[in-house]
């Protein structure tokens, strides 16, 4: 895989950049807090729509994927969402259901590392 794994799981200047955006930590911390809880239903929604080999879907997921994590600062996990939305818009829908397991983990550690570095922790 490209760069992604030299990218940080989570980039807490971003994360800040979003608490100075609403002014206020408490909108960036729910914005958080509700990509943690619906990430499982996310990678769900894209690994149904790959398996089922629908190509609009699966785009809409990925992309859902890789905005909300370039929002909070998940680097990695949007990298790896970039890079399957290039796969999947060349047409390639075997090396996305490939890379679905890398994702799938990454999608994990970020949730991890944002539950107890950022949503159970004081900056």
């Amino acid at each position: 895989m490209s760069k992604s794994k030299r990218l940080p799981l989570v980039d807490p200047r971003i994360l800040h950049r979003l608490e100075e955006e609403f002014e206020d930590p408490g909108p960036a911390h729910s914005f958080v807090r509700d990509f943690v809880s619906f990430w499982d239903e996310r990678y769900a929604r894209l690994s149904e729509a790959v398996r089922l080999r629908d190509a609009d879907a699966s785009l809409d997921a990925v992309l859902s994927v890789r905005i909300a994590s370039s929002m909070i600062g998940a680097s990695r996990l949007a990298d790896l969402a970039a890079e399957l939305e290039s796969t999947l818009k060349r047409g390639n829908p075997e090396a996305v259901a490939e890379a679905l397991p890398q994702l799938r983990d990454c999608g994990t550690a970020t949730v991890k590392k944002l539950t107890t570095t950022y949503i159970n922790a004081d900056w």
